[in-house]
């Protein structure tokens, strides 16, 4: 038996380290830490863990709870109106829910168009809040939303089973 042999972290190690990320993601953009922590470039990891989420079918109370969690925490912290993250945050997780499905193929090609086409989405919601309601800086938020999109492939595993499927990759 090698004593150095490597495991693979567990599926529930993975979601703790996803969701350290979302809350680092929300916390250091206000943290004076310069600007490579400001959003952007930094990426909104919450809508990763809203379309990881949704596709692996949490539909309990907890995935919605925390999205509202975060949102909150992510309005306080920029100091825009509240609401704004929640509302994109949960509609991230609907859209999502419907993507998962419509996006079923467990490749990473599928998956990820599927967490594009979320991110244009969110994007989208973001202009029509900034034409309906209140004033908002689309340009950062939009900017951040493809940074994400971008770099999705990446951190898919923090979020996603390898093996997605539309019944929630449950077993």
């Amino acid at each position: 038996m090698n004593a150095f042999s490597l495991r693979a972290p567990s599926r529930r190690a993975l979601r703790a380290w996803g969701l350290a990320l979302a809350v680092a993601s929300v916390i250091l953009p206000a943290l004076p830490l310069g600007p490579l922590f400001a959003q952007p470039p930094l990426p909104l990891a919450v809508l990763w863990a809203a379309y990881g989420w949704a596709a692996e079918d949490e539909s309990g109370w907890r995935a919605p709870l925390a999205l509202t969690l975060l949102g909150l925490l992510h309005d306080q912290l920029a100091g825009g109106p509240y609401g704004l993250f929640v509302l994109v945050y949960l509609s991230a997780y609907l859209i999502g829910r419907i993507a998962a499905v419509a996006m079923s193929a467990p490749n990473l090609v599928s998956l990820w168009g599927g967490f594009i086409v979320t991110a244009l989405l969110s994007i989208l919601i973001v202009v029509g809040v900034e034409r309906l309601i209140v004033p908002i800086a689309v340009v950062p938020y939009a900017e951040a939303a493809l940074i994400t999109a971008i770099l999705f492939p990446l951190v898919r595993p923090l979020y996603m089973t390898s093996t997605n499927s539309p019944s929630g990759g449950r077993r």
